[in-house]
């Protein structure tokens, strides 16, 4: 999705390459190629952005690298041949969900003030207030209605 969108919205050589790099590279399944890969992905939607894409994509390239990151570290952890916990892997699939929602929330939250006359400290304030009060209160909530045994 970065790549495409990436290479869409500039269409130039450097950000072709770089997005073609983004793709092939996890093909080798090695870890440092795979961080090259994201590097190369992010390096390519900086260009885009810098060559005239729309800020708002911005959010959304940012929280496709997360989770692509994400997503390669998870699987180079996963057992080659086994079982695997389906509780442990659903909530570390909800964890990562949750992650990606405030920073699209906090994102948002920077672009609207971008486009208004309070500022980006203000924006600063509520999208610190969205990554670190909401999901402790969250966490906080989720501990205290479990059981213990």
């Amino acid at each position: 999705m970065v790549a495409l969108t990436a290479w869409l919205a500039a269409p130039s050589a450097l950000v072709a390459a770089l997005a073609a790099i983004g793709l092939v590279l996890p093909a080798s399944r090695w870890p440092a190629t795979m961080g090259v890969a994201l590097v190369a992905l992010a390096c390519a939607a900086g260009i885009a952005l810098d060559q005239g894409a729309a800020p708002a994509a911005a959010p959304l390239w940012g929280v496709a690298l997360l989770v692509a990151g994400s997503l390669a570290e998870r699987a180079g952890t996963l057992p080659p041949a086994g079982r695997i916990d389906v509780a442990a892997l659903s909530g570390w699939v909800a964890g990562l969900g949750a992650i990606a929602g405030a920073g699209l929330a906090a994102a948002a939250t920077v672009l609207l003030a971008a486009g208004t006359s309070l500022g980006s400290s203000i924006a600063g304030v509520v999208a610190g207030a969205l990554l670190a009060v909401v999901p402790a209160t969250l966490a906080w909530r989720l501990t205290s209605s479990t059981p213990r045994s």
